[in-house]
Parts: C-alpha cells; structure tokens; sequence
C-alpha cells in the first residue's frame, strides 16, 4: 500500500510523460536478461524517476514471495534470490549512472534484513497507513505519533523512502498542529531523501509543506531557496494551484526582505 500511494505523485508528472511512453521496467528487464549495463546506465539516464519504482518492484515481490512462503510453506527461495539479485544488479548501476549511492544501499539493506526487519518494515508501513488516516481526520496528534513510529522502524532498515514517508507526514501534521518549528526539520529532511530518490512529486510535496512552516516563522531567506525550488518543480508538473501559491509566498518573502 505504502508503495502505490507513493507512486500517484511520480505518475502524475507531465516531466515524466516521455518516460511514460517507454515501458521502462519492460526495458529493464530486457537489459537484465542480456546484463546490459551500459545499456541500463542509459536507461536510468533518460529516466531518472523511474528508478527507484523500477528497483522497488523486484524488492517487495521478493518480499512478498517470501511471506508466501512463510504463510503457507512453499518453497521460494530461488524465486526471491532472483527478485533480489536483479534489483541490487539496478540499484547499482542506478547509483553510477546518477552518482547517489542512496539507490544501491536502499536495495542492499533491502535484501539483507533479517526475518525480524522484514516484519518490522510492515509495521513501518502500517505506522505509515495510520498516520495518513489520522491526519486525514484531523487528528493531529496522532497522526505525528504514528508519522515518528514509520519513521523510527524506517530509519535503522535503511529504509529511505519509509523513512522519507514518515517524515513527510510527520511533518504536515506538526504544521496543522501549530508546530512549525518542528515541522521545518521533518520537511526539511524528508524533501533531501526524496530528492536523492528522485521522487520529484513527493519532494515538491515536502517542499510545500517546508515553506509554509518557514513563512509561518518568518524565515525569508530559506523560505526563498524553498520556494523557488517548489516553484520549479511544480512548473515541470504544470501544477497551476501550486505555481500560483508559491509565487504568492515568494511576493510574501520579497516584500518582507524590503524587495520590489
């Protein structure tokens, strides 16, 4: 679930609509089959936000196959190993093509967790899922209690996107519940990890949520860099409501720093 619901913001980019003409796991897999890595390389190139779903579809099937196997005693092993070697195969070559080694260890702690971190990366899911419902009806509180928990299960797995999420929601509670103070470090740091996953709706999504805790206090220079950044990305996703807001704050910032 967790997955799908992060998915929405990278399909929805009008930046991506080239990337949406190519099959890009079907592409992926055929360059598996014929271990074309200068190939892959390019692939990840032209398509950098389609990494990170690429990878993540081999690492929870894998997953999957094995709370299969655990539920009703199938054997698949070799099955999973093959899901695992091919994404760590992709998350390494996606890491030398872009230069973020977050791609390669987000896959290899994937593939080494333990029967134990496997199920604590459910209950992070699942912490996510609570939280998402909590602030969806207006319990604040409960929504940054159950944001942290994603987070702290997320975090020692090397779990970046779980950890980003938790971060993510952590902070657009904290922000509905009058602390922006604290809203600026969740959104501050989920909008790095999401930049690093190149999940471009997501960080735009943090970022949002950044510069209204920093116009809240009133920080205007960091304010600015966010929401310029905001702005830029939100132009590529042809987001008019989200353009028109963030030029509204950067009036805002410019006016308070004594600027036409």
């Amino acid at each position: 679930m967790r997955r799908a619901l992060a998915l929405l913001a990278v399909l929805l980019l009008p930046a991506l609509a080239a990337a949406q003409a190519v099959d890009v796991r079907a592409e992926f897999l055929s360059l598996h089959e014929a271990r074309d890595d200068a190939g892959l390389k390019e692939l990840w190139r032209a398509h950098p936000g389609r990494i990170l779903v690429t990878i993540d579809a081999d690492l929870e099937e894998g997953l999957a196959l094995w709370e299969k196997g655990e539920a009703d005693g199938s054997a698949t092993e070799a099955v999973v190993a093959e899901h695992y070697a091919r994404a760590l195969w992709g998350a390494r070559l996606a890491s030398e093509a872009t230069g973020r080694p977050i791609f390669v260890d987000y896959a290899s702690a994937f593939v080494g967790w333990t029967d134990e971190q496997k199920l604590s990366f459910r209950a992070g899911q699942q912490a996510f899922g609570r939280a998402r419902q909590a602030f969806g009806e207006g319990e604040h509180e409960d929504a940054v209690e159950a944001g942290r928990e994603c987070t702290e299960l997320a975090l020692p797995l090397g779990d970046w996107w779980g950890t980003a999420m938790g971060l993510s929601i952590e902070a657009s509670a904290l922000l509905a519940a009058g602390e922006a103070d604290d809203a600026v470090t969740a959104a501050g740091r989920a909008r790095l990890i999401y930049h690093q996953l190149g999940l471009v709706g997501s960080e735009r999504a943090a970022l949002d949520t950044l510069v209204e805790a920093l116009v809240t206090l009133k920080r205007w220079p960091r304010a600015r860099v966010s929401a310029e950044a905001g702005l830029a990305l939100a132009r590529t996703m042809n987001d008019e409501e989200a353009i028109a807001r963030l030029e509204q704050h950067l009036d805002t910032i410019a006016a308070a720093l004594g600027e036409d």
